[in-house]
């Protein structure tokens, strides 16, 4: 299969919680011409696992919160309904990173694990890709503070019922892109009422 793309440069802008890097390339177009030499700036991919926690028996679904740098320029609450998502380690499964992060994030144990999708959150600026599953959990009452202290995580997690869920995503109350694919697949896969 001849090559779609040749990189031309490729450099490190910065190394740091995030990386960045420049990429100086052409790809081959439609008419089998070759681009003119185009520069990107693209994020550094993280390999992200996600999971979007179930109980089948109860009927609940188990939402996440947290403070999110991202949000800061707009006029929201700056936690975020989401799902368990984490960075998968180096040699490391998709699905082991999964089952991880969910215990780390909700402290529930995955029972049985799903797999929804995979795919590119930001392909025009970002390498990373993720790892969607659903993840079978048993669910607890109330509400509690999870995650790791020497990632300086504060995470709120709370079960809710499915239409609660249903209702959040219905008053464009869910504004997290990760969750909003997990939930949308469930609504139109998994779960019929």
């Amino acid at each position: 299969m001849k090559s779609k793309f040749k990189i031309i440069d490729k450099k490190n802008l910065y190394d740091g919680f995030f990386k960045m890097n420049e990429v100086t390339l052409k790809y081959r177009k439609y008419d089998g011409n070759w681009s003119n030499n185009i520069k990107r700036e693209l994020f550094g991919g993280a390999q992200v696992a996600a999971v979007l926690p179930y109980d089948p028996v109860s009927k609940e679904i188990i939402l996440i919160q947290q403070f999110r740098p991202g949000t800061i320029s707009k006029d929201i609450d700056h936690y975020l309904d989401e799902i368990v998502a984490g960075i998968i380690d180096e040699g490391e499964s998709p699905e082991i990173a999964a089952k991880r992060e969910c215990l780390e994030e909700t402290g529930c144990e995955v029972k049985k694990l799903i797999p929804i999708q995979g795919y590119f959150p930001a392909p025009g600026s970002s390498e990373s890709f993720y790892h969607l599953f659903l993840g079978e959990v048993k669910s607890f009452k109330g509400s509690k503070i999870q995650g790791l202290e020497n990632e300086n995580e504060d995470i709120f997690v709370k079960c809710f019922k499915i239409n609660e869920v249903r209702k959040k995503m219905e008053d464009g109350k869910i504004l997290n892109g990760l969750t909003l694919i997990a939930l949308q697949w469930f609504f139109l896969n998994f779960y019929g009422d």
